[in-house]
């Protein structure tokens, strides 16, 4: 559904996503082969129609072969062949899947979904309206050895990829000043950032005494943003920040409303909030958030797992029956298991640190027991004693660094687990996940 420059609730959220299910199960040979089409044949609510069907994960996928995802009549060769349809990665570095990309349909639904924000829907229908990412570069690769590509050669129509370079460790001053000079050339109205990698940029702008060159709105994706880099944003950047949760398997999930509750986008997805049945000490009302996509024809997703933690808001859902969000928590593979079986977010986490002042750090929990973290910035002691009460039963040791590393993907982590968890001792729905 092309996006017209106005958002409304979807009053047929629910039959729209019933036909995206029966479709799916219909015409891709992924689901098909499983005969699940019965499960939604009746006159069934959504609710109890999704709830007779399995829930997909990033292990199920991973086996698969693009084909298999293409509906009936479709040359996934031809397709695939002609860049109409490319394989991308997505997820953690735990759990990475290849996926199948339509980048037009991303570059639809990401507008239509950011237009939640009144700043930022005024300012995508203004033109011309001229957006600048910085995340993993997408578009040419520089080195230490070798200049940034050039300006031109990094523009995409109206978009502007800053970043050529994966770790912004290695960043070195001018590469920085020519990024914030290029915001003002661009005459940027939207920055769209992961915020591991805007901390970084924004930072420099603070030494240099300079703001952000962004006449509309930053918005800050691709990984939870914490209190630190609101902070660093903060100096440098007076205007509308809006937090959004996507994945490229799914599209734009939730974004920033200006009730301070972020709200589920329409026309794209279903989400199921999926609650904890095991105690979250340091975040109330968890859920485990699983999506059926509506809009790809092309890998189509029924009730996939995408392993993102959220705590539920109160009240209704602003354009579709999906309840709001009050916070994004960070994914399942960066959460911490205690003994005691609870699980602690890196939400909760990163709320435990705030008083600690640290500029960053990483928890990882690679034993039951046991957590070591790195801090840059601040004390680390200090951190140590602010997550006592939230990691109780844990041994923690902290050490101070001097920066933290990113992870294969380009991706920074600011907790990570690497000792197994049940979703189906966590979560209620999972049996059987």
């Amino acid at each position: 559904m092309p996006f017209d420059g106005a958002l409304s609730p979807d009053p047929e959220h629910a039959a729209r996503t019933l036909r995206a299910v029966r479709r799916a199960l219909a015409a891709v040979p992924f689901y098909a082969k499983q005969d699940l089409g019965a499960a939604a044949a009746d006159d069934a609510a959504l609710d109890s129609v999704l709830a007779r069907l399995p829930l997909l994960t990033r292990d199920r996928v991973r086996p698969t072969l693009p084909k298999v995802w293409f509906p009936e009549g479709r040359d996934a060769k031809a397709e695939l062949a002609s860049g109409a349809v490319s394989v991308v990665e997505a997820g953690t570095a735990a759990s990475r899947v290849r996926i199948l990309f339509d980048a037009r349909w991303w570059r639809e639904q990401e507008r239509r979904a950011l237009a939640i924000h009144p700043r930022a829907a005024t300012t995508l229908a203004t033109e011309p309206y001229r957006d600048a990412v910085l995340w993993v570069p997408e578009r040419g690769t520089g080195s230490c050895g070798s200049g940034d590509p050039a300006y031109e050669e990094r523009l995409e129509g109206g978009r502007l990829h800053l970043n050529s370079r994966q770790d912004p460790t290695f960043w070195t001053e001018p590469v920085m000043t020519r990024m914030l000079d290029e915001l003002a050339l661009h005459e940027t109205t939207a920055l769209l950032a992961d915020p591991f990698y805007l901390d970084v940029l924004a930072r420099h702008a603070a030494t240099l005494g300079r703001r952000l060159d962004v006449r509309g709105f930053v918005a800050t994706m691709r990984a939870r943003t914490t209190r630190a880099h609101r902070e660093a944003l903060s100096r440098v950047h007076s205007g509308a920040v809006v937090d959004v949760l996507a994945a490229r398997e799914v599209g734009t999930l939730f974004v920033d409303g200006e009730d301070g509750k972020k709200h589920h986008a329409p026309f794209s997805t279903h989400v199921e909030l999926l609650r904890a049945k095991v105690e979250t000490p340091g975040a109330n009302d968890v859920a485990l958030v699983v999506v059926t996509t509506l809009e790809r024809e092309v890998q189509p997703l029924v009730r996939y797992v995408l392993g993102d933690l959220v705590q539920i808001a109160p009240g209704e859902g602003r354009f579709t029956s999906v309840p709001p969000v009050a916070s994004f928590e960070g994914t399942i593979d960066d959460a911490i298991v205690r003994p005691d079986g609870a699980l602690v977010t890196a939400g909760a986490i990163d709320r435990a640190i705030a008083p600690a002042d640290a500029r960053a750090y990483q928890v990882v929990q690679s034993e039951p027991d046991a957590v070591e973290i790195e801090v840059v910035g601040g004390s680390h002691s200090s951190v140590e004693q602010a997550l006592a009460p939230l990691l109780a039963g844990m041994k923690i040791s902290a050490r101070s660094t001097t920066a933290i590393g990113v992870e294969p993907n380009g991706k920074y982590r600011s907790v990570a687990r690497k000792i197994p968890l049940s979703l189906s001792a966590a979560f209620d729905g999972c049996e059987g996940a």
